[in-house]
């Protein structure tokens, strides 16, 4: 794959994941505040969300094959067993961590993609 191609490619991919683990404290926030008795449903919810963005960082791991998409990933995986054990302190510094991993693995892209003049 061409530099400019992969670069394009993580990119796209960082910003997107970027952006969907930062909504994710929104959800959390709301968890954070909801009744007892609507907790175990939000939970679920929030677990199907983050199954679902687990599968947008898998396919940007396997296109790009950026070693950083698979440890947000991992991120991800350790983020929804503490949602399960009710440490939503520790969901919001796994994805802080997350979030600081998509920076990382978009930088290098958007450097490459700054010396093309393409961005």
């Amino acid at each position: 794959m061409s530099e400019t191609k992969k670069a394009i490619i993580t990119f796209h991919y960082a910003e997107k994941i970027k952006s969907n683990l930062i909504q994710t404290f929104s959800l959390l926030e709301v968890l954070n505040n909801m009744p007892n008795e609507e907790i175990l449903g939000a939970e679920k919810l929030l677990i199907a969300y983050f199954s679902a963005l687990m599968q947008e960082v898998n396919i940007a791991a396997n296109t790009s094959s950026i070693q950083g998409f698979k440890d947000i990933n991992t991120k991800l995986e350790e983020a929804v067993n503490q949602i399960k054990q009710h440490n939503y302190s520790n969901v919001m510094k796994l994805i802080s961590e997350a979030i600081s991993l998509t920076t990382s693995s978009g930088n290098k892209a958007a450097e490459t993609l700054k010396q093309k003049d393409l961005i």
